[in-house]
């Protein structure tokens, strides 16, 4: 949908960890053997639990959910968490800066930034607090208890602080290192985390003319049919070119009639039926054939589940409108939100879909609002989405305004009493048991947190404002252009690429609901989509970005490819200026990509006052480092990192790229 502007195991023998001192040779070991060690252990009761998979061991799903609170969400009571992240506390300047979640990864993560940052010493005086929350955030779970003896054993000895807090980060690093090389071993839809997605709009992207186009000719048929029936494995070369690994096909399921909007075909999330695939793009089976192409291709398909509303005339309307946020009323509905529906001789009043916003309810007036607070709904709910991986084989699902679906957003929304359990824990384990490889991204503007923790693989990173140093979303503070929140999104988003135990972060610099990028960034661009591109965590670009086509409509849609009036991307028409950009992009960052292999980032702070921000790619697989920076304010700035060969002056959108020997 529109997205919103608005603020909306064991361990190996403790002996190991109070060793005086840790040679390289020794941590790689000790991260050795916790990887082995954490293989077998017994999962234990602690957090609320998908009923038993079919074809995959009920204790290695527990111990997934299990490992992946300890690493990031910490204990949750249904929709309210028990566990909150720790706060660092600078005695001498007095400021405060929160971990950067509530477990393990975060607590570590942060922990070491700021020592690094500012000397170990400035948080000397919280050394009893990090023994205290950790044993609060272990306790819950059995298998913990040798790290908690470990820890218990170090916090009594007599030693400097500095010893005991380089002991403590050295039996962290390697506990957390143990339980990432596990959770990989687990967590079969951790491809999401690094998923390079290509979003392409069927309605819209002409097949035939970009087959014809004389940036991507590939070999063509004459006999043109349907979108999902036509498409070839040629057609898929062409987006593999370009660097991606993922396809999500948009707006590919029957869009209803009634109340329809425009003249371009309805917004393709005013869905009539959300098991089965739009007759105007092909059968089922052209889909099915199509998800094949995709595989043998080497790449993955993801689709839209639209979780919080139908069209006024769907089928899971027409089934039942106890479904939907609705009452039986033999007077006129109320004009603000509700449309009048009949079944079987009762007339209904059903609201809109909607979500908050200034105080209210806002709503798109073409959709019917689905009612969470019903279980009967959430069930029907769970086995059409599973139905998506059993009868089609798609890889995951986004899912459209995924928080308007949680608890508390929506019992405050709509006034409902919920069940105790978060829908989507149902959701995604369900899912999970039947394809343990199926990721869910959620299309999210808030309450990040909470979706982590309901076992969300990743999430859109555009407004994130829920953490003390404001504006952490990579579009949103891209898009301002300001120094200072561009610098707390890299931080944020390198983060969360390391990270195993919590959802991913997908960045972008447009999709299909965001005006066109060249509008956006301006001769920002390059920049920006540098730094988007060689981001090591999810990448999302939506098709014809690549060419600069916008078709939006004035003072009215500001999607390049809009949906209220009829679209077809003409791939010989665009930007000249754009094209460049982005052919001279990718290509660069597809070869820095395949040069660094598997890599990690760590963000650069300017020393020089400059404006810049960047980062160290750090390759895992071929110790390969290179230094990126560059200017994505819309004014010049100086950079000088001499260390790494970089004197130079950066107007809006310039970069640099260096080798660091």
């Amino acid at each position: 949908m529109k997205s919103l502007n608005a603020p909306f195991l064991k361990v190996f023998a403790a002996v190991f960890f109070l060793t005086p001192s840790f040679s390289r040779a020794g941590l790689e070991e000790g991260r050795e053997k916790a990887g082995r060690l954490f293989d077998g252990a017994s999962a234990s009761a602690g957090l609320e639990l998908p009923a038993a998979p079919e074809n995959r061991g009920k204790s290695s799903f527990d111990f997934l959910q299990q490992m992946k609170g300890v690493m990031s969400s910490g204990l949750w009571n249904g929709s309210i968490p028990e566990t909150r992240q720790f706060m660092f506390r600078n005695s001498q300047e007095g400021w405060t800066a929160q971990a950067q979640s509530a477990g393990l990864e975060g607590f570590l993560w942060t922990k070491k930034e700021l020592e690094a940052r500012y000397g170990a010493d400035k948080f000397s005086r919280q050394l009893g607090d990090y023994f205290v929350y950790l044993d609060d955030l272990l306790k819950p779970v059995p298998w913990t208890q040798e790290l908690r003896s470990a820890l218990l054993n170090l916090k009594v000895q007599d030693l400097p602080f500095s010893e005991k807090n380089d002991r403590l980060n050295a039996m962290l690093e390697s506990y957390v290192a143990g339980l990432q090389a596990n959770i990989g071993k687990y967590d079969l839809a951790d491809w999401a985390k690094k998923a390079r997605i290509y979003e392409l709009f069927p309605r819209a992207y002409n097949l035939e003319g970009r087959r014809n186009s004389p940036d991507f000719k590939s070999p063509s048929r004459p006999d043109k049919t349907l979108f999902f029936r036509d498409f070839q494995a040629s057609d898929f070369d062409v987006i593999k070119r370009m660097g991606f690994d993922t396809v999500w096909p948009m707006g590919i399921l029957p869009i209803g009639v009634r109340g329809q909007t425009g003249s371009g075909g309805g917004s393709p999330y005013s869905i009539s039926d959300h098991g089965t695939v739009n007759p105007d793009l092909g059968s089922e089976e052209d889909f099915r054939d199509f998800v094949r192409k995709a595989h043998a291709a080497g790449l993955r398909v993801i689709v839209d589940f639209v979780v919080n509303h139908t069209s006024l005339d769907s089928r899971l309307l027409a089934e039942n409108p106890d479904y939907f946020v609705s009452f039986r009323y033999d007077g006129a509905c109320p004009r603000d939100g509700y449309f009048d529906y009949y079944w079987q001789n009762a007339k209904y009043c059903v609201h809109h879909g909607g979500f908050e916003y200034g105080g209210g309810v806002s709503s798109w007036i073409d959709t019917a609002q689905v009612n969470y607070s019903n279980q009967a709904l959430r069930n029907r709910m769970t086995d059409t989405v599973k139905s998506w991986v059993t009868k089609f084989d798609v890889d995951g699902f986004r899912v459209d305004m995924a928080y308007l679906a949680l608890n508390n957003v929506f019992a405050r929304t709509w006034q409902k009493s919920m069940p105790g359990s978060e829908f989507y824990r149902q959701l995604i384990w369900t899912v999970k048991a039947a394809k343990p490889s199926a990721a869910f991204m959620a299309e999210a503007y808030a309450f990040q947190e909470d979706l982590s923790a309901c076992g969300f693989d990743s999430i859109y990173s555009k407004y994130e404002t829920g953490r003390p140093e404001g504006q952490t979303g990579w579009y949103n503070s891209t898009e301002s252009g300001d120094a200072g929140g561009i610098r707390s999104s890299v931080n944020r988003a390198a983060y969360l690429a390391w990270q195993k135990g919590g959802a991913g972060s997908v960045v972008f610099i447009g999709n299909h609901d965001e005006p066109a990028p060249e509008k956006v960034y301006g001769r920002r661009l390059p920049a920006a989509l540098m730094m988007t591109m060689l981001y090591p965590g999810s990448v999302m670009m939506y098709s014809s970005a690549e060419i600069g086509y916008d078709a939006a409509v004035p003072n009215g849609e500001p999607k390049p490819l809009p949906f209220s009036v009829p679209a077809s991307i003409d791939w010989n028409a665009g930007d000249p200026w754009v094209k460049d950009v982005y052919r001279i992009v990718l290509a660069e960052t597809k070869k820095i990509r395949a040069e660094m292999g598997d890599y990690d980032i760590v963000p650069l702070w300017p020393s020089d006052g400059g404006a810049w921000a960047g980062y160290i790619l750090s390759s895992k697989t071929t110790g390969l480092k290179k230094a990126v920076i560059a200017n994505i304010t819309p004014n010049g700035t100086s950079a000088r990192l001499p260390e790494y060969g970089i004197d130079a002056w950066l107007e809006p959108g310039a970069y640099r790229i260096a080798d660091i020997k």
